[in-house]
């Protein structure tokens, strides 16, 4: 993906498919080392996690080849990044493991209290944006703060208060003045902050993620890996009590891009150790003018790493026995990448489907159960398939949303090895000449012929006497897991009573930056609300896309799906981030999006919080707004009382 694109950006898809030529094949026996775990931290039965993480310069070894090969090493390319690291705590993990470019896995429990002390080790450096403060211009990269991804929780401090500002302890007082004045000074602190987060009793166990999101650095922060998972683990009414998911092995899969530059003009960047690949404004964003930040044009890289990796890996490895079936728990926290899962089989005809390959069932989507109330006794869960182009009915509509994985989405699957050995992989969408492969093409393994893959499968018979896990979940299992209760018809309003479109302004607006990016034609203002909701109203929603492809996302609350296009949900799906798209005519020019809608009903929790694209990018260039829960009105009240009568 280019990043000094923010009108469009080049879809990242990922497939299982099979190595087609000598060259990848030969590849993947020499390079795929297994896919190792990051390091892990849990509640247990406690009731209580607490944990530190410092984010502080390090360098980092991300293991396998290197996709700028040509300019630097053949394999493990060594980064100077802001990494997190998991301190003060007993960490369940090998030793390699506390080396990955990336956050631990935290792990807690409904009802559990979740304690984070964030910590900035970083310096402050004016030639970061560090001293800046703008709505529309990336700055502040030694600026953080922490966002608990899709957890339903207070989004006022010490709880997920994204407006928080934990600058470098050697900040001057000029910057943290300003700070003071667009934010408050409560929301501006320096060197740590002391997170304390209530889980619900009643919240859905799935897999959530956190990440850094300081406005104006979220895709620089995501760039150096300052992300992690964030499971929660319901023994009694969760994933975790079924009998499937407890006896299988568990995969985490956080997909990142780990945007670092290298072949400086002045000759570093070798990506050794000696003299590592660095991440900085120009890898990440590519904009001289934006980030010369009242300096000189910084230098532009020579070459640019836009491959995801996993976990920290590059091209690692995921064995299977033959009809086992393993949890995967995927995360697409890539700055704004779409990633369908497409299982691709091995060799022989293109046109052959997914059910010939390795099996995904969805077992959770956004970390909540996916409930199908038209489940017969012995019908297991949704299995993806391959994608349709137009789709014409809810089960193909259903099937495209939880196929494409957006950059924020999360997938909790049941993969299910098939009965004999093979190799597979996970591929990018682009060919080798990085043009986008057409839409008819998808699951084809000859569109991936040459290309290197990011993940590989392998399927191998198992030598070994101890048994493994060959069973799925059913859906009527899946049904009776701890969920949000369904909006009804009857609470739904009969018109859309909130609308996002998302757009970009021309260069006359924020000229250095080449134009802002905006929501209902207006940019994040930190100061004031720019939509009120209220605590317990059902509000039905459509969003649209104006131009280029976008991921809604709103923080505390998740939504009810109910219709794309014409095209209504087969039955409720919970979300918490949405792919919203614009669409081509048949001479492949870009349309107005269609309008996607879905309910949402505010609980528990009032104060402020942000909705924005979750292709990050596009938010650290002002597609952000401030909104507010507000505690219901009288009046409110009274009318929700007479309605339920």
């Amino acid at each position: 993906m280019k990043k000094n694109s923010q009108h469009a950006y080049v879809m990242q898809i990922l497939f299982f498919v099979f190595l087609v030529t000598a060259t990848s094949m030969a590849s993947t026996q020499i390079h795929a080392a297994s896919l190792q775990m990051p390091v892990s931290a849990g509640s247990g039965s406690t009731k209580s996690l607490s944990v530190h993480l410092d984010v502080d310069f390090g360098t980092y070894t991300l293991s396998g080849p290197s996709p700028t090969a040509s300019h630097g090493p053949n394999e493990n390319p060594v980064v100077k990044a802001r990494g997190v690291k998991l301190t003060h705590s007993k960490p369940a993990a090998s030793p390699s493991a506390q080396s990955l470019l990336i956050g631990p896995t935290l792990r807690v429990r409904p009802g559990d209290k979740l304690n984070i002390l964030f910590k900035n080790n970083l310096s402050y450096e004016e030639s970061s944006g560090d001293g800046g403060h703008s709505t529309t211009n990336p700055h502040g990269f030694d600026v953080i703060n922490l966002h608990t991804h899709g957890l339903h929780v207070s989004p006022q401090s010490p709880g997920d208060n994204v407006l928080l500002n934990i600058f470098p302890k050697s900040t001057p007082k000029e910057p943290l003045k300003e700070c003071y004045v667009e934010f408050g000074k409560a929301n501006c602190v320096t060197e740590k902050f002391a997170y304390a987060y209530k889980i619900p009793a009643n919240h859905p166990s799935g897999t959530y993620w956190y990440h850094a999101h300081k406005h104006g650095a979220v895709a620089m922060h995501l760039a150096n890996g300052i992300a992690g998972a964030l499971i929660i683990e319901d023994p009694v009414h969760g994933l975790e009590s079924l009998p499937a998911v407890q006896q299988a092995r568990e995969q985490i899969i956080l997909l990142q891009e780990i945007a670092y530059g290298g072949n400086y003009p002045d000759g570093t960047g070798s990506g050794t150790e000696k003299d590592p690949y660095r991440i900085d404004c120009m890898s990440v964003y590519g904009n001289q003018n934006g980030c010369a930040f009242g300096g000189p044009k910084p230098p532009a890289p020579g070459v640019t790493n836009s491959e995801l990796s996993v976990n920290g890996q590059f091209q690692p490895a995921i064995t299977m026995s033959t009809n086992e079936a393993q949890l995967w728990r995927v995360i697409n926290g890539s700055i704004g990448n779409v990633v369908p899962m497409c299982l691709v089989p091995i060799g022989g005809s293109n046109d052959k489907t997914l059910t010939a390959t390795p099996a995904a069932y969805v077992l959770a989507a956004d970390g909540v159960p996916i409930q199908n109330p038209n489940a017969e006794k012995l019908d297991l869960p949704v299995l993806l398939t391959n994608p349709a182009a137009s789709p014409t009915d809810g089960k193909s509509l259903l099937n495209n949303e939880l196929l494409f994985l957006a950059a924020g989405q999360r997938l909790d699957l049941m993969v299910k090895a098939p009965s004999t050995p093979g190799t597979y992989a996970l591929y990018d969408s682009v060919d080798q000449s990085g043009n986008a492969i057409p839409a008819n093409e998808l699951c084809q393994a000859s569109s991936y012929a040459n290309s290197t893959p990011i993940l590989t499968v392998n399927v191998e018979t198992s030598a070994s006497e101890i048994a493994y896990n060959t069973e799925v979940p059913s859906q009527q299992a899946l049904n009776k897991l701890n969920a949000p209760a369904a909006i009804t018809a009857a609470e739904s309003p009969e018109l859309p009573t909130q609308g996002a479109v998302f757009g970009f302004t021309n260069s006359e607006f924020a000229p250095i930056d080449g134009g802002a990016s905006i929501i209902n034609a207006r940019v994040f203002n930190p100061i004031r609300s720019q939509r009120d909701l209220t605590l317990k109203q059902v509000d039905l929603w459509s969003a649209q896309s104006a131009s280029g492809t976008h991921m809604f996302h709103i923080h505390i609350n998740s939504f009810q799906l109910v219709s794309r296009g014409q095209i209504k949900y087969p039955f409720p799906v919970w979300r918490d981030t949405l792919l919203v798209e614009t669409q081509s005519d048949k001479e492949g020019n870009a349309e107005i999006g269609e309008i996607v809608q879905f309910l949402q009903k505010p609980l528990d929790f009032t104060g402020s919080l942000v909705m924005h694209c979750h292709n990050v990018f596009h938010e650290d260039n002002g597609m952000m707004e401030l909104v507010r829960i507000l505690p219901p009105s009288r009046n409110h009240q009274s009318s929700q009382k007479k309605h339920t009568e």
